[in-house]
């Protein structure tokens, strides 16, 4: 228990050197902590720009994928919705088809491959027959 001056100076010196160094305690932990954040922030930068260095095509292509995603996450307006519209149907028209015509061209090739590999087996049977098995 703390005892009580008659004049309550020493107990008003020691609450104001306790707040003193509460206040000095905090802004040193402020500092240290804005001077981390801005080191890593600094960090970060310098591994973006090392990356979009390596990488410029992938940095061009994730600018425009945020860029997209950002515009579908935004409202669009009666005039965009009157002006684009058209425009949006097409380009989903021509996505559409250029997938379907990928699609069939893979299918093509897969039933090419398909083809091969059944006559080369077949080749195979046959050849392994006509030599009875012999090596």
């Amino acid at each position: 228990m703390v005892a009580k001056s008659e004049t309550g100076a020493d107990d008003g010196a020691r609450s104001g050197g306790r707040a003193a160094e509460a206040y000095r305690t905090a802004r040193e932990r402020t500092y240290s902590a804005y001077e981390a954040a801005r080191e890593r922030a600094s960090d970060v930068t310098r591994q973006a720009t090392d990356q979009i260095a390596v990488y410029p095509v992938g940095a061009v292509i994730g600018g425009l994928a945020i860029g997209a995603l950002l515009g579908f996450l935004a409202p669009a307006t009666r005039r965009e919705s009157e002006l684009l519209s058209p425009t949006g149907r097409k380009i989903t028209d021509a996505a559409r088809n250029a997938a379907q015509r990928g699609f069939d061209a893979g299918k093509e090739q897969f039933d090419e491959i398909r083809s091969r590999a059944t006559q080369r087996v077949g080749e195979a049977v046959v050849e392994a027959v006509s030599n009875g098995g012999k090596d």
